[in-house]
């Protein structure tokens, strides 16, 4: 859809779903229509991001594009630091409807920023109906494995480190995904920029071998400050290779076509989160978390031996 109907329609329509769905949390009352919404908001999630990262790859030059998916980053790391201190606070004190109001009325300013946006060039649409194989970009195969196994471990982060963290004694695991949030928030920037000047690859290994210590010391540590240590350390292996991941994808596709490379880089980034959690809980059953840590650290470090097969010459 982005490489034949542009960027800003795209845009539009999944931020308007996040309008909609945050008014529609607002009637509902049960599970079922809750879920049906959460469906209807991934939607949203499925577009917009997809659609704002070509609009990156498209304005920034080449020679800076890994410097601008850093800045890009940073915008999503501000709203992880922002969102689960704000949202319980708005919920405690003024409840639910109010703040799914406020979060439909920051959907709205969102609308409105969208018309600065350039709508991006409209390409011809093909003559023959699509195939599968037209859904998913051979070129960037590469980068979204890496991101893959990059966010296998995030599953099983997510999915049990709050657990993990209150018995290791940190009684809110919010400050773990706070320290993990500003970590990335430190060096997604520079990160990017460094990927434009040393190449890719350079980026991406240290990123991803950082990610694989983050789960040692998850797995090793028995007090709070070593999780809160954990969670520095997978922020910065996170905001080390993501920034460098996004900007390859781009460098490896021609501009149309990367409406459909940036929809397979995104695929691989929810598959490694969904993957993560349910294989972290399979093998939760049969082992204890230490052990699972370690395995979980592999992934990450069979990333970093698929990303020797990045040229050298990509930058």
């Amino acid at each position: 859809l982005i490489d034949t109907r542009g960027t800003r329609p795209i845009l539009l329509t999944g931020m308007a779903i996040f309008l909609l769905a945050s008014l529609g949390y607002i009637a509902a009352r049960t599970v079922r229509p809750i879920l049906a919404l959460r469906l209807f908001h991934g939607m949203g999630m499925g577009l917009f991001p997809t659609a704002a990262t070509v609009v990156i790859a498209e304005l920034a030059p080449r020679e800076r594009r890994g410097e601008a998916m850093g800045w890009f980053g940073i915008t999503n790391s501000i709203g992880l630091i922002l969102g689960p201190v704000l949202g319980p606070a708005v919920a405690a004190g003024l409840g639910f409807p109010t703040l799914f109001l406020l979060a439909a009325g920051v959907a709205g300013l969102g609308l409105g920023c969208i018309a600065a946006v350039p709508a991006g060039e409209r390409r011809a649409r093909p003559s023959r109906l699509p195939r599968p194989g037209d859904l998913f970009s051979a070129a960037a195969v590469l980068p979204s494995l890496i991101l893959l196994l990059l966010y296998i471990p995030y599953g099983m982060v997510l999915a049990f480190i709050p657990l993990v963290a209150t018995t290791r004694g940190l009684e809110n695991p919010g400050l773990f995904y706070a320290v993990f949030a500003v970590a990335m928030l430190l060096v997604r920037a520079k990160a990017g920029q460094m990927s434009d000047r040393v190449g890719r690859k350079a980026v991406i290994l240290p990123g991803m071998i950082a990610t694989a210590g983050s789960l040692v010391v998850l797995g090793a540590t028995t007090g709070p400050i070593g999780v809160l240590a954990g969670g520095a350390i997978l922020g910065l292996g996170f905001g080390t290779a993501q920034p460098a991941l996004m900007a390859l994808t781009a460098d490896r596709v021609p501009a149309a076509e990367r409406g459909k490379a940036m929809g397979t880089f995104y695929t691989a980034w929810e598959l490694g989160i969904a993957s993560g959690a349910l294989g972290a809980g399979w093998l939760l059953n049969l082992t204890d978390f230490a052990t699972l840590s370690l395995i979980c650290a592999l992934v990450p470090v069979a990333g970093a031996l698929l990303a020797f097969q990045v040229r050298a010459a990509e930058v």
